[in-house]
């Protein structure tokens, strides 16, 4: 975990206490998701597949750029366990280790071609887990259901962090 990411596990906790405290609506849920997201994105190091750097190798693109632009570019940076997920499970089992822990487990960013994140959504898993996971279970039981091979070797990243 780098400093940034302390930073944001902070944030995560003192967001969780405002949505206790106040019984706050969407936008502060949203606010969760949101850094949740961020957390995981500012890891410096993502993991991919062979496919998306195949295709990133031949739009003349640099990998291990965080501040690539992604749609223009048919690339997703994923989480594979969907923060929405993660918030879900936080605010309705708020321990402050147990959320640690989470973020520790949860802590990845998976960049995918556009026709990989497509395989996601036709199979109904972009934004949910598969039926029956639980926490614990592999990050990417999303991946394996829908044959989408994730490399073990991490990507070290650079640049600003995009959401």
């Amino acid at each position: 975990m780098n400093n940034t990411q302390h930073a944001l596990r902070d944030l995560i906790h003192d967001t969780l206490k405002n949505i206790q405290k106040h019984k706050a609506g969407e936008i502060i849920n949203w606010t969760l998701r949101n850094l949740i997201a961020k957390y995981s994105l500012a890891n410096d190091y993502y993991y991919t597949t062979q496919k998306t750097i195949d295709f990133i190798e031949q739009q003349g693109l640099e990998i291990t750029n965080r501040a690539i632009r992604l749609k223009k570019n048919k690339i997703t940076f994923e989480h594979p366990v969907p923060s929405k997920v993660i918030a879900d499970e936080f605010i309705t089992k708020y321990d402050p280790d147990y959320i640690n822990k989470i973020l520790v487990d949860t802590d990845a960013v998976v960049i995918l071609s556009h026709e990989e994140d497509n395989i996601l959504k036709k199979n109904g898993l972009n934004k949910v887990m598969p039926k029956n996971w639980k926490f614990g279970d592999s990050i990417f039981a999303r991946y394996d259901l829908c044959e989408i091979k994730v490399l073990e070797k991490k990507i070290k990243m650079k640049g600003a962090i995009r959401r």
